[in-house]
């Protein structure tokens, strides 16, 4: 059976799942609706409403009779977007993908949006992103002494972060390997939250925000986005390495997070086969 889909956000991933749908690599999905505040965006969209529905205004698309009759909407926007519309999105009864998965270092938000959830029968997925093994952290997480996980990126990728604000690093002049950040995972996503998403969801697959240790590293040399996790404890130990080539327009998200976005949706639109948890 077909499901209706929405996305919000037409940065490089929202651009990518509606690519892919529309080559028909997500079979019995169709997306009918794109949602996004900034009007320059929409207008760059290379469709028109007979192809996507196309929404500048929160409340016009929610309102709308197309919302009505979605059955998932993906945020693939900014962590403000999921706090500022994933509450509305669950009350009204619509399953949710989230991508901006820093938005649930805010504990408190989290609760609330599951109590939600579970209130209204939806359903809040998380795709593993740019990473891999978010299913063995889980499987473990009971037996986990410690988790950290270890990103380094070309200083590019860091444009814009909040850290430069409080840090006496600048940006422009780092010239080698620097390492910008060491602690646990809610500071790390205050500082970072367009770059450590990922920080965010193996703590939440694992022993939680405040135990799962961050280190983020700026290196000039690097032409991938790499991320290294180590997880230890009674059940051994899990050592994953993920070396991820970055979207090409827009160096601070891998190309891995789009495709784990796609495959989200495709696993969601054909519940009968499903491989992993």
């Amino acid at each position: 059976m077909e499901k209706k889909v929405a996305v919000i956000g037409y940065g490089s991933i929202g651009r990518e799942i509606i690519a892919a749908t529309k080559r028909g690599e997500i079979p019995n999905a169709k997306i009918v609706a794109l949602f996004d505040k900034e009007s320059q965006v929409i207008s760059s969209v290379g469709y028109d409403n007979s192809e996507l529905h196309l929404y500048t205004d929160f409340n016009e698309f929610y309102n709308s009779s197309i919302y009505s009759n979605l059955d998932i909407i993906i945020e693939c926007a900014s962590k403000d977007a999921v706090r500022e519309y994933g509450k509305k999105i669950i009350e009204s009864k619509k399953d949710l993908i989230v991508l901006s998965v820093g938005a649930f270092s805010d504990k408190e938000y989290l609760s609330e949006l599951q109590n939600l959830s579970n209130l209204n029968n939806t359903r809040i997925l998380i795709p593993t992103g740019a990473i891999a093994g978010l299913d063995s952290i889980r499987s473990v997480k009971k037996y986990l002494e410690s988790l950290t996980i270890t990103t380094t990126k070309h200083p590019k990728s860091f444009v814009g972060a909040p850290f430069f604000n409080k840090s006496k690093i600048k940006l422009e002049e780092i010239s080698k390997k620097t390492v910008l950040y060491e602690g646990n995972a809610i500071t790390a996503i205050e500082f970072f939250p367009a770059n450590v998403n990922v920080a965010v969801s193996i703590a939440l697959a694992g022993i939680g925000l405040e135990k799962t240790q961050v280190k983020i590293i700026a290196d000039p040399t690097m032409s991938v986005n790499k991320h290294e996790i180590l997880g230890k404890g009674s059940f051994g130990e899990i050592h994953i390495i993920v070396q991820n080539i970055p979207s090409p327009t827009n160096p601070k998200t891998s190309y891995l997070a789009s495709l784990s976005a796609i495959e989200c949706l495709r696993s969601f639109c054909n519940e009968n086969f499903r491989i992993g948890t």
